[in-house]
């Protein structure tokens, strides 16, 4: 079964959500949203239709100016789902973790994610300047 491109448009808390059938996962924005069951519910349904007929490689994009606790958790979930499902697969899997050069915070909740998953994030600092 072939899973369509899904893009969900980005509110005042919760990001813009990209989901690509070639291999692409990419949410940008903020995270803040009260009810995160709700907002990464579709999320996972299309993830669980993607690994059925998954591209030989994945590219997991998170460019978030903020999380709450309640995002963090949630996030932390879907990317443990997606590694354990590509590393299952022997599929390629790669998280790039962008942060903005003034947000030491941001690279911490990346440092996190990676250690506890035990898995390796490119962290890619942002400039604001131009």
């Amino acid at each position: 079964m072939y899973v369509d491109q899904k893009i969900i448009t980005a509110t005042e808390t919760t990001p813009e959500v990209f989901l690509d059938p070639e291999g692409i996962i990419r949410l940008t924005g903020r995270l803040f949203s009260s009810n995160t069951k709700d907002f990464f519910s579709p999320i996972e349904e299309w993830i669980a239709q993607y690994i059925k007929n998954q591209a030989t490689s994945t590219s997991v994009e998170i460019c978030l100016e903020y999380i709450n606790s309640a995002g963090i958790k949630s996030l932390f979930s879907l990317i443990g789902n997606i590694a354990d499902l590509h590393i299952e697969n022997h599929k390629k899997f790669v998280i790039n973790w962008y942060y903005h050069e003034d947000d030491q915070s941001m690279y911490e909740d990346g440092e996190f994610f990676s250690s506890t998953l035990n898995l390796p994030f490119n962290f890619i600092e942002i400039s604001d300047n131009p």
